[in-house]
């Protein structure tokens, strides 16, 4: 078993910024729109996806790349909330910051996103690449990140299930958290977490990473409306807490 320490050691080897300071979010934002003009670096891939064996990436990111992943990072807003942290996510997907970028926020074939890696170090979990479900990383990853403290440390979206406490009336910026339908699955901790946007009948808007969109092996960052009841997952509840808040 690595220990925290161990892993967070062999991220700074691998040139991965552990992100952090308590600069204004202003501040935070006036810097990165400023730095894809020249530092961004196309990630060194093209073409069809890989066959399913390898659907997302198991090696080392090239340094260019985390170079790029580097200065991503240091952009990213420090509050005030967690939702707040994700939707700068949402702006880097859609070219805000140059399209250098906009790549960054999802799967890579072949190698790992070194941006998605990153998300682990507010978990106990080393990742295999961005291959590891990485939904509750993401979670984690805003909430540090918003100096709101500890939300959980675990990669297992489960672990949110008793987070905070449950509301039948969700606002922006409270979590959905989803259980897988099939029972093992569900009994292992499986299923999904994101940030609550709204409601529409039987769907909600969810804003969370490791979401597929297009097509199973295209996951990413994105505001995505998921059935309360599908046929993989359903709603477990809404979880709210004064630390995803003002």
């Amino acid at each position: 078993m690595i220990t925290r320490r161990a892993f967070l050691s062999g991220l700074g080897s691998m040139g991965i910024a552990l992100t952090g300071g308590t600069a204004a979010v202003g501040q935070q934002h006036k810097r990165a729109a400023r730095l894809p003009q020249g530092i961004g670096v196309e990630p060194d891939f093209a073409g069809p996806l890989p066959t399913p064996e390898n659907i997302l990436g198991r090696e080392r990111a090239l340094d260019s790349e985390v170079l790029t992943a580097n200065a991503l990072l240091a952009g990213t807003p420090v509050g005030p909330t967690p939702i707040d942290v994700a939707r700068y996510f949402l702006q880097v997907g859609n070219g805000t910051f140059g399209e250098a970028w906009r790549p960054y926020i999802k799967g890579w074939p072949v190698r790992w996103n070194p941006v998605i890696v990153a998300f682990f170090q507010s978990t106990k979990t080393k990742p295999e690449g961005d291959i590891t479900a990485w939904c509750a990383a993401f979670v984690n990853w805003c909430f540090q990140k918003s100096g709101k403290g500890i939300a959980t440390q675990s990669a297992s979206s489960g672990s949110f299930r008793t987070f905070g406490n449950q509301t039948t009336s969700p606002r922006p910026g409270d979590l959905v958290v989803f259980e897988r339908t099939d029972p093992t699955e569900r009994a292992a901790g499986h299923g999904h977490v994101g940030f609550f946007v709204a409601t529409k009948g039987d769907l909600i808007e969810v804003l969370g990473g490791n979401q597929i969109e297009g097509h199973e092996r295209s996951h990413m960052i994105s505001s995505k409306k998921l059935s309360k009841n599908g046929s993989i997952l359903k709603l477990h509840s809404y979880r709210t807490d004064i630390s995803l808040h003002d």
